[in-house]
């Protein structure tokens, strides 16, 4: 005999079963989960898990994508997971991740943006430098309000002593996209702007560079400020440019700008900078391991011990001034990255292709 199901019954269940909220569980902040859901079109529940996942049980597997630093969680305990979603171009490492899952960036910043938040970061990184503001108000504030003062501050031709950025050379290490706007800037600044890359045309050298040339060398030992921007991780072709040789090449009191990670021998950054150039500086945003690998990050626990950047040696050198990867990611980077991550559950809700995929799932996605 069959038993049939009243219509309206089963018209109100498949209503209930397409209007039903999805669950997502946000490893990032308050605020970019609120992006998120200020841009979606579709029903989606937001968990604010906060930036360690403390804030979500996997006792509780309800989650079909983490957004964020995925593998702040144990994935393997979530069985309806779908899509472990990054919040910017970096991805969790795909070990991390069930098969059964896809991986996704966040898309639409590079490389249609980014060159001139790159650009302004390096000039902001040449400029703390040059002044260090915030060194220099430590130490007054030290001395000038302490109770014997002024008897303890330094004198003020040390305390107040600097150059200025148009005082310097500033050399652009891979003179391109990226370099270009670096050069614009320094020279409005009323530096002096040197260059170089592997092919020419080299003469005359476009504005506003002094000169242009596939000698690398000459660059390293001219230049108080060496900007390097060659293309990075990925590229086997500028692997290790940045080794002791190079390093030794430049001037004792010059300091390095890379803005990846790939063309840089660490060890011997930190093996230079610690025992022979002491007065040699680098500032460093981006990072050959750790949660700041660039592209796949591994952030350690729940899968493993904890996964540095890099050296913390070299990260609390003197003469280091260590960065989260903030050269790019700046507002409006922000901004777009929670655009993105909201069109993916919008696609995802949708049965409709996801951007940004680095591994496809292995199983089928269903969206029901």
């Amino acid at each position: 005999m069959c038993v049939c199901v009243p219509l309206i019954a089963l018209l109100l269940s498949l209503t209930t079963a397409s209007t039903a909220k999805r669950t997502a569980w946000v490893v990032e902040s308050p605020a970019f989960a609120a992006a998120v859901r200020s841009s979606l079109s579709t029903s989606w529940e937001l968990k604010d898990c906060s930036a360690n996942g403390a804030g979500c049980a996997v006792s509780l597997p309800d989650a079909e994508v983490v957004i964020g630093r995925a593998d702040a969680l144990d994935l393997t305990r979530l069985p309806r997971l779908k899509l472990a979603q990054s919040s910017t171009y970096f991805y969790a490492a795909p070990k991390a991740v069930p098969s059964r899952a896809a991986i996704a960036t966040a898309t639409g910043f590079w490389p249609q943006r980014g060159v001139e938040q790159i650009a302004e970061w390096c000039i902001a990184a040449i400029f703390q430098d040059v002044y260090r503001l915030a060194a220099a108000s430590a130490a007054f504030v030290e001395c000038a309000f302490a109770a014997e003062a002024p008897s303890s501050c330094a004198a003020a031709s040390e305390a107040t002593n600097h150059t200025m950025v148009s005082d310097l050379t500033i050399g652009i290490y891979g003179y391109g996209r990226i370099g270009s706007e670096v050069a614009r800037r320094a020279a409005a600044l009323g530096a002096t702007v040197i260059g170089t890359k592997r092919s020419g045309p080299f003469v005359p050298p476009p504005p506003p560079l002094k000169w242009l040339s596939p000698d690398n060398d000459r660059l390293l030992r001219e230049a108080d400020v060496v900007v390097l921007t060659v293309p990075g991780t990925g590229h086997a072709s500028t692997a290790g440019l940045v080794n002791r040789t190079s390093l030794l090449l430049m001037r004792p009191h010059a300091l390095l700008v890379p803005v990846s990670a790939g063309p840089i021998n660490f060890g011997d950054l930190e093996a230079v900078l610690r025992d022979e150039r002491p007065k040699q500086r680098a500032v460093i945003d981006t990072w050959p391991g750790g949660c700041w690998h660039y592209p796949n990050a591994s952030c350690g626990p729940p899968l493993g011990p904890p996964d540095f950047p890099g050296s913390p040696v070299l990260a609390r050198l003197p003469n280091v001034l260590p960065l989260p990867s903030l050269s790019m990611r700046d507002a409006a980077y922000w901004r777009s990255a929670a655009d993105s991550v909201a069109r993916n559950l919008d696609a995802l809700a949708n049965g409709k292709p996801l951007e940004g995929v680095v591994r496809n799932a292995s199983d089928v996605v269903s969206v029901i």
